[in-house]
């Protein structure tokens, strides 16, 4: 026993779970225990058989994916336990239950574990940025009025000797005397450290600058977020509009990329369903490509559905033309697979419909190598070539992410037992 934790390693526990689940086909049972916040707790224990532990698995994911799961939460948690049962069972016969829950984020009210790090050379520009406005970043309020939702000024101590907190010195210098401090002062100030604090601090004044209350001017504001959004996306952050219960817009800043995000997740499944170490590589390099070097990241997405299309082909020993390119892979793939259009009946409904939309996987590789060629390492470029930027890596991500998706779970699906034709 781990002072009253999980009696063995806990992430080896759940890579253990991911694997099996994403083994028998519970794909989205896999993906929970891998993008989810998963944690083991001691809940308690039973006189039963001598004594028994109880433990909890509890899995927090997105707020938006709880919702999604909806009447699914009971038989997705019954799923994942029947595999912790079987992976835990060689250590004892511990009792082991599931709860899956929203993840809870606290105030400004985002999931500031999503986002990338804001940096000091994002928070110096925004700093720099403020003190060119006209407006003041207090705006119309006082300084004590724009702080107190974002700081605690009761309990943040004063550089005044006559006063006990921050927010009785900020009153006696910037309001009952003005002239006493520069209107910049905050940004220099060791208290609220906006240049090296944390994060969620920095977004939460961010939020404030263009809250409602604070700069009612809706063009000015939104001007102004313009302007900050050029840098925090440089750290995958944006200030979003959100409308309020009260019918209000107001900004928060939220993770840049969240269907980015979510391709990446989907492709880390699809990789744990082939069982594929390379496509664990190959996105490795895409998440560090994909704003710095989009050209690596177009590349090595097209690579992501070869690696993906030749596992498959090994898989089902699937005879290939020598020295096969992507549109032969993919079209070997597919029809190994039942996939290709020709194999729906005419008389289906939406049959056509169903066509083209089959189709499209092949213009989605075909696509991405096209892109690879074009824009992709390895050829030298004239003085007017101007590549591709970080927008058109995530559609390149994001398209190679539905394919290789699509093609995985099919593949896992007819896998066992997979349909031979007859010769």
């Amino acid at each position: 026993m781990r002072d009253g934790g999980f009696p063995v390693d806990d992430e080896d526990v759940l890579e253990t779970m991911a694997r099996m689940l994403a083994a028998a086909g519970e794909t989205e049972a896999a993906s929970l225990i891998r993008s989810g916040r998963c944690k083991f707790e001691w809940d308690h224990r039973d006189n039963w058989n001598g004594g028994t532990d109880c433990y909890v698995l509890r899995i927090a994911i997105a707020a938006e994916n709880f919702v999604a799961i909806g009447d699914r939460k009971t038989a997705l948690e019954g799923v994942i336990v029947k595999r912790l049962e079987e992976a835990a069972s060689q250590f004892g016969t511990d009792w082991y239950s599931v709860a899956l829950s929203p993840m809870i984020v606290s105030m400004p009210g985002r999931p500031d574990l999503e986002g990338g790090p804001v940096s000091y050379s994002v928070r110096r520009a925004i700093i720099d940025l403020l003190r060119q406005e006209d407006v003041p970043w207090r705006c119309e309020l006082s300084d004590v009025d724009f702080l107190a939702p974002v700081f605690d000024l009761d309990v943040m101590p004063s550089h005044d000797s006559r006063f006990k907190t921050a927010g009785q010195d900020i009153w006696q210098h910037r309001v009952n005397n003005p002239e006493d401090w520069p209107d910049d002062w905050i940004f220099t100030d060791e208290r609220f450290n906006l240049l090296g604090g944390p994060d969620v601090t920095f977004l939460a004044f961010v939020e404030r600058l263009v809250a409602p209350k604070v700069r009612p001017d809706r063009k000015l504001a939104s001007a102004m977020v313009q302007r900050m959004n050029e840098e925090l996306r440089r750290t995958s952050w944006t200030l979003v509009e959100r409308e309020t219960l009260a019918g209000d817009i107001r900004y928060r800043a939220e993770p840049f990329e969240p269907v980015l995000l979510r391709s990446l997740q989907t492709m880390r499944a699809s990789a744990a369903i082939l069982s594929s170490s390379w496509m664990h590589q190959e996105l490795e390099r895409i998440e560090a490509a994909i704003d710095t070097d989009p050209a690596l990241a177009i590349g090595t997405a097209k690579e992501m559905v070869e690696t993906c299309c030749k596992h498959i082909v090994d898989a089902l020993n699937i005879p290939l033309p020598a020295n096969p390119d992507m549109p032969d892979l993919t079209k070997a793939v597919l029809k190994a697979l039942k996939l290709v259009p020709e194999g729906i009946s005419d008389e289906a409904k939406g049959a056509e419909t169903i066509k083209r939309t089959l189709s499209s996987l092949g213009q989605i590789t075909k696509g991405l190598a096209e892109l690879r060629k074009l824009y992709g390492t390895g050829h030298g470029r004239s003085s007017v070539h101007r590549g591709l930027t970080a927008r058109h890596a995530r559609l390149a991500v994001n398209s190679a992410s539905a394919f290789v998706e699509f093609v995985s779970s099919t593949y896992l699906a007819r896998k066992t037992p997979m349909p031979q034709d007859k010769p």
